[in-house]
């Protein structure tokens, strides 16, 4: 059954056929219709209450159709709306309608054809513009929602530590809070190098169950104010505010590294070995405070130094000064 009361607008500087108009639509049982002679009018009457479908002519003294059209669209684009717009006119080359149809326009009535086309037309329109809207808005909710998640979804759902974003965010906060209070921010990488090895011989579920293991173990090892995180899937971070640059050394968190190193965790497929590196950076004032993402990747090139020796290594954002050297 058609909405009849769904909005419309008629703009048409022409009394004769604004009351032809007016008389068929109401014939048709609708309701809801605006009626406005000017363009500009029309323009601020739709920023107030938009409607679902515009009637225009195509000519008219101070904008034509086409010209209220494309500012309808643009009016439309702000207001996360559908307009459908039906411009009259009595020309009926095959030219200047496709140059309309390529400006926006959705539909023509010829003005000689109004009493016969305009209500089945109308009601078509009706249907289209009703549902553009709500894919809009089921688009726009949509979007809301993801950005609800992008807020809220900072978890690893298999270890139930902070993922990436939510490791990034931490550093980010613990490099302010030693740039404005002083102290030493200090970030611990432990990497599993054999990771992918280990997912061709185990089930994921094994995997899972060792991941969550080495989760618990890295929490248990660390002291209760580090922040444990899992920004990768084959990577664990702890992220710590020192009282001095001298606390971040491998000697500090030798126990991690000696209790995971060749470590081996039971799953229900037996045990898994996991063979990790580990590396620390630290960022001071003395050094200068780089961005999360620099911070995260100045770690990542000691963790690759770490794979290929089997020690810890250590290094403050100052690649010119080595911690332990």
């Amino acid at each position: 059954m058609p909405d009849l009361d769904i909005p419309i607008l008629v703009v048409d500087d022409a009394k004769f056929s604004s009351a032809i108009i007016a008389k068929v639509l109401r014939s048709g049982g609708f309701t809801n219709v605006r009626f406005t002679n000017n363009p500009q009018e029309a323009l601020r009457s739709l920023e107030k209450r938009p409607v679902q479908l515009v009637i225009a002519d195509w000519l008219m003294p101070s904008m034509d159709g086409l010209e209220l059209t494309q500012k309808i669209h643009k009016l439309d684009s702000g207001q996360d709306h559908y307009t459908y717009t039906m411009i009259m006119t009595s020309r009926d080359e095959l030219e200047p309608l496709e140059a309309a149809f390529a400006a926006g326009v959705d539909d023509f009535l010829n003005k000689a054809h109004i009493r016969s086309q305009l209500l089945p037309r109308v009601l078509a329109a009706a249907k289209i513009a009703k549902r553009e809207n709500e894919l809009i808005k089921a688009q726009s909710h949509l979007q809301k929602k993801v950005k609800d998640l992008q807020t809220t979804d900072l978890v690893d759902p298999v270890t139930g530590l902070g993922n990436l974003r939510f490791t990034l965010e931490r550093i980010q906060a613990t490099l302010k809070q030693s740039e404005t209070r002083g102290g030493t921010a200090c970030l611990l990488l432990v990497g599993i190098n054999n990771l992918d090895e280990i997912k061709r011989q185990f089930e994921q579920n094994s995997v899972d169950e060792m991941m969550s293991g080495m989760s618990a173990k890295i929490r248990g090892l660390v002291r209760p104010l580090n922040l444990v995180t899992r920004p990768e899937p084959d990577l664990f971070a702890v992220i710590t505010l020192q009282d001095s640059i001298k606390n971040c050394t491998s000697q500090s968190f030798k126990r991690i590294f000696d209790s995971l190193y060749m470590h081996s965790f039971r799953t229900n497929e037996g045990y898994i070995p996991v063979v990790v590196g580990v590396s620390i950076t630290a960022a001071d004032n003395s050094t200068g405070y780089p961005s999360a993402k620099d911070f995260m990747s100045f770690g990542y090139d000691g963790l690759k130094t770490s794979f290929e020796t089997g020690i810890i290594t250590v290094r403050s954002f100052n690649p010119h000064a080595d911690i332990d050297g």
